[in-house]
């Protein structure tokens, strides 16, 4: 199957989207709303729009002015299109839901803001830039549209992310509660698409209109609304699997089950605290993994030389590296970091700052 990552659907746009409108398809929950947020980082100049285009009535795209004196009407877009007079960058707009406009109407209004970069017969700034996204035609979601309006654009397929990219570009910048990015690094099988079964084969995780499964299942948006639901467990108590059941589906609820299980057999950071020395070590590898996130979630100046000496002790090689990497990436540890000897030892080990 031919498809594009999110990575590479961003960087289709801000290459070469002044020139073609793309359209990406992609089954529910996977991330393509963020890619505005993507191609935005990577066009300051430009100022984004977002527009929900299965929300959209004709009277939200604009409204007809009177001139009096010439006897005329013009027609003035709504501000979601960025066409204000003291609007001045070009454009950057996302047609999210175009697949499923709310008529006909809207659908015609909006397939010259498509082609001709026009909306009612205002002009967009000649560098603007215009994409789309939608669900494939067989999620079983309403997503439909006629052949002049998909001949207009360059579509392509929008693969699910894989666990790896899912945890390195989202779950870590985002901070994830460390038993969900467990889950996700032990669990690949959840961030499978459905028409990539073969014959015969299941997969009660996924997100699979073919079985019916298109509630409560694992995607990367419904395993991010997993994350607070873990980080609150002592609150939440026996509410817990419930909650998470109806989030990403029971199957894969009882999975995380364990990682959170696992979580509660480390030993707990204030004892790392206190004596970093003799702490207890993880045991096996999902234990370091967990371990190095959580300390990272609680880097400070008052944790920072005790969590990075007890990392020199451990075995794993993989999860030292994971925490100097994560705590050394974040801005706001900036100063923290070199102030630390023990974590500058630690980061010159895993040459983070040779």
């Amino acid at each position: 199957m031919l498809s594009v990552s999110l990575k590479q659907a961003s960087n289709l746009i801000t290459t070469c989207g002044s020139t073609n409108t793309f359209l990406f398809l992609g089954q529910p929950g996977i991330g393509k709303s963020a890619l505005l947020h993507m191609a935005a980082a990577a066009l300051p100049d430009y100022h984004p729009c977002y527009v929900d285009c299965a929300n959209l009535d004709l009277g939200d795209l604009g409204m007809p002015v009177i001139d009096r004196e010439e006897g005329v009407t013009s027609y003035a877009p709504n501000v979601r299109f960025g066409l204000g007079r003291s609007q001045t960058k070009p454009c950057l707009i996302m047609l999210d839901e175009l697949t499923k406009p709310a008529s006909r109407a809207v659908l015609n209004m909006l397939l010259p803001v498509v082609l001709e970069r026009r909306i009612g017969d205002r002009a967009l700034h000649p560098a603007s830039i215009v994409f789309a996204c939608g669900n494939l035609l067989t999620d079983g979601v309403g997503d439909m549209l006629p052949g002049h309006a998909w001949n207009r654009m360059t579509v392509a397929d929008a693969r699910n992310p894989i666990n790896d990219e899912w945890i390195e570009d989202y779950a870590l910048p985002m901070g994830l509660a460390p038993e969900v990015i467990l889950f996700a690094k032990d669990t690949p099988e959840a961030f499978q698409r459905y028409d990539e079964l073969r014959e015969k084969q299941t997969n009660p995780l996924i997100f699979n209109p073919r079985t019916g499964n298109v509630r409560a299942c694992c995607t990367p948006r419904s395993l991010a609304k997993a994350s607070p639901l873990v980080a609150a467990r002592d609150q939440l108590g026996d509410a817990l699997l419930p909650a998470l059941a109806g989030t990403i589906g029971e199957p894969a609820a009882r999975k995380l089950e364990a990682s959170i299980a696992l979580s509660a057999k480390l030993p707990s950071l204030a004892s790392i605290v206190r004596d970093p020395e003799n702490a207890k070590l993880p045991d096996g590898v999902a234990q370091y993994f967990l371990m190095a996130l959580k300390m990272e979630h609680q880097t400070s100046e008052k944790t920072i030389d005790a969590f990075a000496t007890y990392a020199k002790r451990w075995d794993s090689f993989e999860a030292s590296n994971l925490y100097a990497s994560q705590v050394s990436s974040r801005t706001k540890n900036a100063g923290l970091t070199v102030k630390s000897r023990p974590f500058m030892e630690l980061a010159t080990k895993h040459g983070r700052y040779v």
